[in-house]
């Protein structure tokens, strides 16, 4: 726990937002950078997470709440660093690989013992788009800067931490649908 604690001491940023939606290639300035996905090794093996959809379809543009259950069995409530929360979940495949930014601040965050949930918004649309033509693996923006759907196929869902807190749950597979038209 020592470990742990002097880690976790050095370390600022978190969150449970979505993944992020910049506009352009560059995050914008209120956010500390992307997110790795979460930690093959953790720091700590006595946390373990498990990611829950409340369905595993959704059309293309459209948006969910998860759940991250965590399941602490070290005996007392861990107190860390962070911005706003600890997880975000977002969709990926083979050829899309999502970003996901955690806002810059520093609060005092707490993962009590035994178990707790904390909700996700997964949406199924693009994390970034680009003003203008497709560029740099990200696809052009919608009128009024909105992120295009996701195109119709399998995806799974990617848990990203903002600290190396427990190792990658098994992903889901998710089935995104084409977008459903507005009248």
């Amino acid at each position: 726990m020592v470990a742990l604690a002097a880690a976790v001491a050095g370390c600022s940023g978190g969150g449970s937002l979505p993944p992020a939606h910049s506009r352009s290639a560059a995050a914008p300035p209120a956010f500390l950078g992307t997110a790795a996905p979460a930690a093959p090794h953790p720091l700590s093996r006595p946390l373990s997470v498990r990611v829950v959809l409340p369905v595993r379809t959704l059309p293309g543009g459209s948006r969910i709440t998860g759940r991250v259950l965590v399941r602490n069995r070290t005996g007392h409530a861990l107190h860390l660093i962070g911005c706003g929360g600890f997880f975000a979940v977002a969709l990926a495949s083979r050829t899309y690989h999502p970003k996901v930014a955690w806002p810059l601040c520093r609060q005092r965050l707490t993962i009590p013992a035994g178990r707790s949930s904390y909700r996700v918004r997964i949406v199924a649309t693009y994390s970034q788009c680009n003003q203008g033509p497709p560029r740099d693996g990200s696809p052009s923006c919608l009128p009024g800067g909105r992120m295009p759907p996701l195109p119709p196929g399998v995806y799974h869902t990617q848990l990203f931490q903002s600290l190396p807190l427990a190792p990658a749950p098994a992903a889901l597979s998710v089935r995104v649908t084409a977008p459903q038209r507005t009248r």
